[in-house]
């Protein structure tokens, strides 16, 4: 078995000045610093530490070097056996967050797949590379598919386009592993709720998912049960609504162990909703949930 876990940690800056900053962390009224960003670092570590995963992917962090940073810390909390020692990063030139990930076993391979559309009609925004990262367990090779999909922010309707060929380059991506037999997981922040995908319920009422591209990808989502029940609650409340826009979605030669949605913890508010990072304070953590799921390869 193999445990993951997926989380959008909310524009998960370092103290260090690169240009690239969202501005909330720039203004002197913030009082964003060093020690500000230790403490939120501690706390990541902390949350680390209560789930226990074997391998974690990152939304939303600045750089790199935040991988040593959050793995050095980690040499404190965990035996030796349980280190992470191997990772990657990617993000766009110019950009100011990207996908990180950490691993207990070995990481054999990395391809970052980018989106660059030139069409008069819109310019294309600042989009996160897909992540295909190549993992040895034993005598067994899987692939994570990390994923930040382009936000609503904007508008959905104006930003869906980019969404679509992400999901594109997602699901091409499925079908050369799935055509050489690699056992895959695609996880990440997708900013699609999973309603919105189209779903095909079969015969036995077990709900598949459809992701489009050159060719169709046909994925299994843990946010439905085997009664095709959506799992309670979400992963990220927004307006007084809970979505599912974080997600794992895997194919036929990965067994679902569990699924979870991390809600016990202090990262949870006293509403029961995700309890987000506010800079002023130095207080929260992310206003995402984290979720994990467990799987046989």
């Amino acid at each position: 078995e193999v445990k993951l876990l997926s989380w959008n940690l909310e524009t998960f800056f370092d103290a260090n000045y690169d240009g690239n900053e969202y501005p909330d962390f720039t203004k002197t009224s913030s009082g964003w610093n060093q020690l500000k960003y230790e403490n939120r670092l501690n706390n990541l570590i902390s949350v680390l530490k209560t789930i226990d995963t074997d391998i974690v992917v990152f939304q939303e962090l600045e750089k790199e070097n935040q991988l040593y940073d959050i793995s050095n810390k980690l040499f404190s909390v965990f035996s030796f056996s349980k280190i992470y020692g191997y990772g990657a990063f990617a993000k766009e030139k110019d950009s100011a967050i990207g996908c990180g990930i950490l691993s207990r076993y070995p990481i054999l391979n990395v391809t970052v797949h980018s989106v660059c559309i030139k069409t008069k009609n819109q310019q294309q925004p600042s989009l996160r590379p897909i992540m295909e990262v190549l993992i040895k367990k034993g005598n067994s090779e899987f692939c994570i598919l990390v994923n930040h999909w382009k936000s609503k922010s904007g508008g959905e309707e104006n930003t869906r386009i980019w969404r679509n060929y992400q999901e594109t380059i997602l699901a091409d991506r499925i079908n050369k592993l799935s055509e050489k037999g690699i056992p895959f997981v695609a996880c990440g922040d997708f900013n699609k709720d999973i309603k919105e995908f189209e779903k095909i319920i079969n015969s036995d009422g077990y709900v598949n998912i459809l992701l489009r591209g050159s060719k169709n990808a046909y994925v299994t989502s843990p946010w439905y049960n085997l009664q095709g029940e959506l799992i309670e609650p979400g992963s990220y409340y927004y307006k007084k609504s809970w979505g599912r826009i974080d997600h794992f979605f895997y194919g036929k030669n990965i067994e679902l162990v569990d699924f979870t949605v991390e809600t016990n913890g202090p990262w949870k508010s006293s509403a029961g909703t995700p309890l987000r990072y506010f800079i002023k304070n130095g207080k929260g953590y992310s206003d995402h949930f984290p979720i994990s799921c467990r799987i046989r390869v």
